[in-house]
Order: structure tokens, then sequence, then C-alpha cells
């Protein structure tokens, strides 16, 4: 049976080096007077947190220093960011909401342990929650065109209405199932080492696992992958889904390379029908 590389890459060739650079396309903002929303087309060059649907899910800045944050919970500072392709949204909210860990959901079912993750998944067309830090990425059902001016706003009172009644973001016995960290560590490293790195061998590329804060995984892609235009199928089909099988209890994954240093990228453009 073909591997997950093997299929997600199949029929593609390496492009050529191109000289110039496609033109850069005009940045839109679009905000709700309720809830602060952006829609960015480009933030290619933006000196902030880039919010890219699964590929990275970062801390963000700080919205409201501590000490002026106020205590009435309604007034929680929240701001909403699009995904480039319209598939997630990430909420940044201007205080911790789960902090050393992170949580991923993918289902109801998936999300027992957090009753917060299960007030999202029943709002209509959720297909996946990331809880870390003051982050909450949303993701729609591979199925719906979600209207999301309207469905951050709700994911965004249901997250103050959760701090205004005192639930837990998740139960004890969310974080009694997790591994220790460094438990977590060795399963990523020999998968890396035996799976991971030998299927990306042939494109020249490589990752290396950069540590595990807690059950959050920060990688590094190497070589060919770095820069490269298919390194979301990559991470999305190969790495994700490699690690979540092998190691459950993993949070977010954080892809921490620096993608515009890329020196020998093995795709500069994604081949016709790949993607």
């Amino acid at each position: 049976m073909p591997s997950w590389f093997s299929k997600a890459f199949a029929g593609g060739k390496k492009n050529k080096p191109t000289e110039e650079e496609p033109p850069k396309e005009e940045k839109i903002e679009r905000r709700n007077p309720i809830l602060d929303i952006e829609e960015d087309e480009d933030d290619a060059h933006d000196d902030g947190p880039k919010l890219r649907g699964d590929r990275n899910i970062v801390e963000p800045e700080i919205i409201v220093e501590k000490e002026d944050r106020s205590e009435d919970v309604s007034q929680i500072g929240i701001k909403a960011k699009l995904a480039e392709d319209r598939r997630s949204c990430t909420l940044l909210i201007d205080r911790p909401v789960l902090e050393k860990y992170s949580a991923w959901f993918m289902n109801p079912e998936d999300a027992a342990d957090s009753p917060l993750a299960q007030s999202i998944f029943a709002l209509k067309g959720i297909g996946q929650v990331t809880i870390h830090g003051m982050t909450i990425v949303v993701a729609a059902d591979h199925t719906m065109d979600i209207p999301w001016v309207e469905q951050a706003q709700k994911v965004a009172d249901l997250v103050r209405e959760h701090f205004k009644a005192g639930k837990p973001v998740v139960t004890p016995d969310f974080f009694e199932s997790l591994p220790p960290e460094e438990q977590i560590s060795d399963k990523l490293e020999k998968l890396i080492e035996t799976v991971i790195n030998p299927e990306i061998a042939g494109h020249s590329g490589a990752i290396s696992l950069e540590r595990v804060e807690g059950n959050t995984v920060f990688i590094k892609m190497m070589g060919g992958c770095q820069g490269c235009a298919a390194s979301d199928i990559t991470l999305k089909q190969g790495i994700h889904t490699t690690f979540r099988e092998q190691v459950p209890a993993i949070g977010a994954i954080y892809d921490e390379t620096d993608h515009a240093a890329g020196s020998n990228p093995y795709y500069n453009e994604l081949p016709a029908g790949m993607g």
C-alpha cells in the first residue's frame, strides 16, 4: 500500500527555480464592532504571529496587559483571525485559557475531557478544536462552508460564558491521561528516524524534533522541505497524521521553520492537481 508520502506527492515533479516573485496582493482587513476579526490575504511580512490553521498554532502577543484586564469576564478581549484558506479561525484571548499543556480534539466524543471544547463542537460545522495558552483554533468540518464572522462571535461568546460560570477548560482526567514529556519525546524521535525522514529523504528533506513542552510539540523542517511549496502537505498529511496516530496525547504541533530562509526548496510552486 502506498505511504502517505507517495499518495500525497504522486505525479509531482520538482520545479525549476524562478527568478521573479509573484506580485503581492493587497492586504484586506474586515472588522466587527463586537469581536475584532481580521482576514489577511498576505501576511508574509507581518511582524506579528503567523496564524495559518493547522500549520502553526502560535502563542499570541499580549493584547491587554495583565494589570489592565477587566475582572468582568463579559469584557474579555478576544481577537479572531481567519486562516488563508478560510478553513479555520484562530481566537486570541487576552488571558490564559490552557497553560503549560495543549489540547487537540477532532470530534465531540474525543473532547469528553474538555467542557469548553464540547460547547464549541455543539456549534454547527466545527471539525477540530485546539486549545493552547491564550489561543483557541477552530477548524471547519471539511463538508461545511462556515460564515466565520458569525461563527467566531459565537465561539467568543462561549468562551466568555465559560469563564463566567467558572467551568474548567479541561477536567483532571485530561491531565492524568498525559504521558511524561520524555516518553512523548522518545516516541517522536523514533518515528522521525524510522518513518518520517526516510519518507521525505527522496525530496532531500528532513525534520527535527526541537522540543516537547508538556504535550506540545515543536519541530523544524530542513533541506528540501524548508520553504517548499508542498511543506504544508508534508506537515498535515504526513507529520501530523503519523505523530497523532502513534502518540494520541499530543496537543498542538508547532512548525518553527523559517521557510523564507529555505535555500533549495523541492517545490517553488505546487504542481497542478497537488494540494
